[in-house]
């Protein structure tokens, strides 16, 4: 059913949408999925829908610190070889009317302090089927019955096949609806087929080519293409690009094969946890209209943060990033000799792959002009989009970005690879100088990052023309409403639909 109250933006009857997830700010983060879980659902509840997600009551939740409440609805069923009880908590959103459900398994969840183990344990795949068919199996007791059932990432995968098989009956006949959310497609969940037994799935009903089989595994990511009535992804771009051989990481048939139903909606990020005019970690606050004082001084601070000289002439390119190869860490490790001699300075606060690790470290070491934390320091992350002039994103591929989306929040033009959603996002002022907000380039090649830098260090050196690019940058809504309206509309148009 759905509510009397309406979109006022559509003037149409609202949706009960439930979003299924592994982690979601602020209770648990580890990815980007996180970001979207604690913000659309808010902007959603905003336009008058009722909205709720779910995630696994992890071992570095507290219920008491977020106000989770036991709802009292446990559900007894037969996995893995023998019976698993499952518990609901509820709560909300701390800033928000978004009902949030905490799915409790002690030994699968409650036991680990970490939000994932592995995607070569056993265990992983167990814990995020529990999740699954557990939040699934409670669902009639919730006294809330979903329009919309929104799924993401491999994790979530298997609802929708339980969805399609042993709990059809949740869609009422076609009158609920199944959306699934890719934001990364390089992770997809393969396993040897023996876990369809464990999940209590019929394999004459799944394992085929239209369903999980994918080269003799089981792959949960082509399960939840395969069976969801509407597939996003998290940029137009990327939706675009996992339709080809080359971004499509084995998948990009099946997703062809679903080509009416695949959309890209861009990720926002909320301008109120991300505002420099508020952002307490800063040396100086600022708005767009004293950007330039602002970012003045909170450049100064962290070039002291990071014993870097003074040295107004040079510009300040600041990263914050897994040190992975996706991000382009490959590029930026061909240049390394050539960063040392380059009029710039480069801050990096991040970790990932050992080799880039030690590369950064090697680099603070040895040269006057690179500095690097590894780890990861959300205040620290803060100051560095503050204080820098430029920041570097050279990603292999990007299903949507954060990073350049809060550069741009604090005045700091983004140097990205023109890839997913940083194409979408990120505007080359070469290209297009009275509308660009940084600087882009196409080829993954040493020599192409290279030349943007050398553009941006260029770009840098007017420095009649910067005050005004700052403005731009800031200027960039990046304000989840946009993205919430879309959805919204996606969810209708679906609803519209045949089901799958």
């Amino acid at each position: 059913m759905t509510h009397q109250a309406a979109d006022e933006t559509a003037g149409e009857p609202s949706l009960n949408v439930l979003m299924l997830a592994t982690e979601a700010v602020p209770f648990a983060k580890e990815g980007g999925v996180a970001d979207v879980l604690g913000s659309l659902p808010k902007e959603l509840t905003a336009l008058g829908h009722d909205v709720r997600i779910a995630i696994p009551r992890y071992g570095t939740i507290d219920p008491a610190r977020w106000s989770f409440a036991p709802t009292g609805v446990t559900r007894t069923f037969p996995m893995f070889g023998g019976l698993q009880t499952v518990g609901i908590w509820r709560g909300a959103l701390p800033d928000a009317p978004v009902t949030a459900y905490l799915l409790e398994h002690e030994a699968l969840f409650a036991r680990h302090q970490r939000l994932y183990l592995g995607q070569d344990q056993r265990d992983e795949q167990r814990r995020f089927l529990l999740f699954c068919r557990g939040m699934l199996e409670a669902l009639p007791a919730l006294d809330f019955v979903p329009d919309i059932i929104h799924l993401n990432d491999w994790q979530t995968a298997a609802a929708a096949a339980y969805l399609r098989t042993s709990h059809r009956y949740l869609l009422r006949g076609g009158a609920c609806r199944i959306v699934y959310t890719i934001h990364n497609l390089q992770y997809q969940g393969r396993w040897d087929p023996t876990i369809l037994d464990e999940a209590g799935l019929d394999r004459s009903r799944v394992f085929t080519p239209f369903g999980l089989e994918y080269w003799g595994d089981v792959n949960w990511m082509k399960g939840g293409i395969n069976y969801a009535d509407a597939i996003t992804t998290v940029s137009r771009r990327y939706a675009a690009e996992i339709q080809t051989l080359d971004y499509g990481w084995g998948l990009d048939e099946s997703l062809w094969q679903r080509h009416p139903r695949v959309s890209g909606i861009a990720n926002g990020i909320d301008w109120d946890a991300w505002n420099p005019r508020t952002d307490a970690d800063l040396a100086a606050r600022y708005s767009a209209d004293d950007a330039a004082a602002g970012k003045a001084r909170d450049r100064v601070a962290l070039r002291a943060e990071f014993d870097l000289p003074d040295e107004p002439d040079v510009p300040v390119i600041g990263v914050v990033s897994r040190l992975v190869d996706q991000k382009g860490f490959d590029l930026v490790a061909a240049l390394a000799d050539a960063l040392r001699e380059l009029p710039l300075q480069l801050v990096v606060v991040g970790s990932g792959h050992g080799p880039y690790e030690t590369l950064f470290r090697e680099l603070s070491a040895s040269s006057a002009n690179v500095r690097a934390r590894i780890g990861f320091d959300v205040a620290l992350s803060r100051r560095i989009y503050a204080g820098s002039d430029f920041f570097l994103m050279p990603s292999a591929f990007e299903p949507g970005g954060l990073g350049q989306l809060i550069a741009l929040r604090y005045g700091t033009l983004p140097i990205a690879r023109a890839t997913g959603g940083l194409a979408d996002t990120v505007t080359d002022l070469d290209t297009d100088p009275d509308h660009g907000n940084g600087i882009s380039f196409a080829d993954y090649t040493p020599a192409a990052l290279r030349d943007a830098l050398d553009r941006a260090l260029r770009l840098y050196a007017d420095r009649a023309r910067w005050p005004e690019l700052v403005r731009r940058a800031m200027a960039y809504d990046s304000r989840w409403s946009a993205s919430a309206r879309a959805y919204a509309d996606l969810y209708r148009r679906v609803l519209r639909l045949p089901p799958t």
